[in-house]
């Protein structure tokens, strides 16, 4: 686990960061079958609880245990039963062809395109949205190497069957399901 990395969100969690329910999956997620979900970068497990609520059994996964502490203790308010997992995603690995639905919300590792297809079920669908390369405009210190270039999603996961695409301003956002 990349030290630096867990430090670096756990201070930003523990002085009030929260992460938001997205917009995008309250429009694609019930393309998917019900059934089994997981959420990579979890962080405050919004999503997570969301997808929890309408009947997904679900995992959600976040390198900051701070963050997954929060999202424990309002799904435990909620009653529901979500496992949450604090790894970092650079080793942690996907079960392989297992999940009905994947979701990232601005999180980008270009290195587990090709693990997240995998997970996928056949029929299976993918949610992916993040910040592009016109983030610079909006925040100029943002590192570039976490910003998608133009189509890139398409790239990426170019084994899925394109559901939705769309590059608005400085978010890319991309639902396909694994034929």
């Amino acid at each position: 686990m990349s030290l630096a990395d867990r430090e670096r969100w756990n201070l930003k969690y523990s002085k009030g960061y929260r992460t938001s329910l997205h917009k995008t999956l309250l429009e694609f997620y019930h393309l998917a079958s019900l059934g089994r979900a997981l959420e990579l970068a979890c962080g405050t497990g919004e999503n997570a609880i969301f997808l929890a609520q309408k009947g997904f059994q679900v995992d959600a996964v976040d390198i900051s245990d701070v963050a997954i502490d929060v999202a424990r203790n309002k799904a435990r308010e909620l009653n529901l039963n979500i496992n949450f997992i604090v790894a970092d995603l650079d080793e942690y690995p996907l079960k392989e062809e297992y999940y009905h639905l994947v979701v990232v919300f601005y999180y980008l590792n270009r290195t587990l395109a090709a693990p997240i297809v995998r997970s996928l079920k056949r029929g299976g669908v993918l949610i992916y949205e993040t910040y592009n390369r016109n983030h610079l405009h909006i925040r100029g210190d943002f590192n570039p190497d976490y910003l998608l270039e133009e189509g890139e999603l398409l790239r990426l996961f170019k084994d899925l069957q394109v559901i939705h695409y769309r590059e608005e301003f400085n978010v890319s956002t991309f639902v396909g399901r694994k034929p």
